[in-house]
């Protein structure tokens, strides 16, 4: 399932993020997509065409402060970073 999700992600990221004016000038971009899920995922990294990929898991904290001045945070969700670059 993870390998399908990641495959699914990196090819809907390349296809939506990579401009055509890029490639008019022959360089190269460096592309970033987000995307938010209920528990730590894994995106893809290596080598995806022309371009190399990494990702990072980033934990939602949700914090609050008490009375007392103490705060407490509780992770509500994952948001996996996806680079290419």
């Amino acid at each position: 399932m993870q390998t399908m999700l990641k495959t699914a992600l990196l090819g809907a990221f390349l296809v939506s993020a990579i401009a055509p004016a890029a490639f008019a000038r022959g360089g190269k971009e460096y592309f970033v997509q987000d995307y938010q899920f209920d528990q730590p995922m894994s995106g893809y990294e290596g080598k995806a065409g022309n371009y190399y990929c990494s990702y990072q898991r980033l934990p939602n904290r949700v914090c609050t402060t008490d009375s007392n001045g103490n705060e407490k945070c509780q992770v509500k969700g994952w948001t996996l970073r996806q680079h290419c670059y």
